[in-house]
């Protein structure tokens, strides 16, 4: 295998672009040599030298990462609601590992969707990303939840009223006022807690 070909099989591995400066430093060659040489055959040691070197490299980088499935095509309203549920995973995002640790989410129980309609405006808004915990399903006052509702994703803040009622919030008030679902009734719908939203952002615009 060319020097070359392994570079670029390299950074698609560990989704890092390597410079042939750092191959230079790894082999302990100088860059202007290893330039000469990035079309020529690896040796045995050279490649042993290398797979070492960012097989720890890959290890160490999954370990500080964090990944995320993205469903980019599902939506939790904030007004509405939304009848689409796709859930087909269109991608992934990473955060430090540090950072998830920071927010409280588990591995495998979080996914982020994406923020339609005013009703959590202005704390939340149509187009944000939302990182859901589906592992936290037990509702706490005031928190921020995706919510299933007669088939229907909403993001919205819940609130427990004993003994068996859930106060749905929107915090654009002027404009959405709050509901009731009471369990101790016979409710003609189904209400489902999808998991709490642990962490909602958006591109500057």
């Amino acid at each position: 295998m060319k020097l070359s070909e392994y570079k670029k099989k390299l950074e698609e591995k560990i989704k890092l672009v390597v410079s042939y400066g750092q191959l230079a430093d790894v082999l302990g060659m100088s860059r202007q040599y290893i330039s000469k040489i990035k079309n020529d055959e690896l040796d045995e040691k050279k490649l042993n030298i290398l797979n070492s070197y960012f097989n720890e490299m890959s290890t160490d980088n999954e370990a500080k990462f964090f990944k995320i499935p993205v469903f980019g095509n599902v939506t939790a309203s904030m007004g509405y609601g939304i009848s689409v549920y796709d859930e087909n995973q269109t991608g992934v995002y990473e955060i430090s590992s540090k950072l998830a640790k920071d927010i409280g989410i588990v591995s495998g129980k979080t996914q982020m969707i994406f923020a339609s309609g005013d009703s959590m405006y202005p704390t939340i808004e149509g187009g944000d990303s939302l990182l859901i915990d589906t592992s936290k399903k037990e509702i706490y006052d005031g928190r921020i939840y995706c919510v299933r509702i007669d088939g229907q994703l909403y993001a919205k803040r819940l609130q427990k009223i004993p003994p068996n009622t859930v106060k749905v919030i929107s915090d654009n008030e002027r404009k959405y006022d709050p509901f009731y679902v009471d369990f101790s009734k016979n409710i003609n719908f189904d209400f489902d807690v999808i998991g709490e939203i642990r962490w909602w952002g958006r591109v500057a615009r």
